[in-house]
C-alpha cells in the first residue's frame, strides 16, 4: 500500500540522514586534527635538552647543547614524575618551558647528521 511505501521511504531517508551526519562529524574531527597539526608545524622549532635533575615541584635543570644549563618551568600538562635525569625533552623556543618529553633513542640517521 501507499502508506507502507512512504514509511519505507521515510525510514530509508532517515537512515541516510544519520549516515551523512556521522560522516560529517568524522570529517569535522579530521579537519580539527589537521588544523591542530598545522598549527604545531607552524610554531618555531623547539630546543632539545636533557634533564640533569628535578628542582622542586615545577622546575627542572636542563642541559641544552651547546648553550649550557637552564632551570626551566615544566608545562602543567607534563607529569613531573616522568622528569628523571637523562630524559630527553623539548623546550619552547621563546619561553624555554619544558613542553614535551621525547623518546630516549635518537634515530641513527639523525645522529649521522651531527
Amino acid at each position: 500500500s501507499k502508506i507502507e511505501q512512504l514509511e519505507a521511504k521515510l525510514r530509508e531517508k532517515t537512515e541516510n540522514l544519520r549516515r551523512l551526519q556521522a560522516q560529517r562529524n568524522e570529517l569535522n574531527t579530521n579537519v580539527r586534527l589537521l588544523r591542530d597539526e598545522l598549527q604545531v608545524l607552524q610554531e618555531p622549532g623547539s630546543y632539545v635538552g636533557e634533564i640533569v635533575k628535578p628542582m622542586g615541584k615545577k622546575k627542572v635543570l636542563v642541559k641544552v647543547n651547546p648553550e649550557g644549563k637552564y632551570v626551566v618551568e615544566v608545562d602543567p600538562k607534563i607529569d613531573i614524575t616522568k622528569c628523571t635525569p637523562n630524559t630527553r625533552v623539548a623546550l619552547r623556543n621563546d619561553s624555554y618551558m619544558l613542553h614535551k618529553i621525547l623518546p630516549t633513542k635518537v634515530d641513527p640517521l639523525v645522529s649521522l647528521m651531527k
